[in-house]
């Protein structure tokens, strides 16, 4: 795995790489974002605005791991702005995998019910 071999520094830098490489229209490692966003480590240390960022280059090419991200979002106005955005494209893709992603996120239930709701 990425992080045994690999510092929070330089693991966060090569996540803030691959956003701008998938940005600029490059897919080619759009599967690296696996092991990047499932290292909680990297994730937990973002703010905001960097999970921000992340979450709308990451919602074109993997919607499931930006509702993830999504959960990381700490000011609960931000998570329900993003979370709109994402239900959006998601009602556009595949309502029913939307749907139950949401469910099982962990989300407060009155977001995930917004969300559910900005999706029909």
């Amino acid at each position: 795995m990425i992080k045994a071999l690999h510092s929070l520094p330089q693991r966060r830098e090569r996540l803030r790489r691959l956003a701008a490489s998938l940005h600029r229209g490059n897919t080619r490692e759009v599967h690296l974002l696996d092991d990047l966003l499932r290292d909680a480590e990297v994730v937990t240390s973002c703010n905001d605005e960097e999970l921000k960022d992340l979450i709308l280059v990451v919602k074109h090419h993997r919607p499931d791991l930006a509702l993830n991200l999504l959960t990381h979002v700490r000011a609960p106005k931000e998570r329900i702005s993003l979370g709109n955005c994402l239900a959006a494209i998601w009602s556009r893709i595949d309502i029913n995998a939307a749907w139950k992603a949401i469910t099982a996120s962990s989300l407060p239930e009155s977001e995930r019910l917004a969300l559910r709701s900005a999706m029909v």
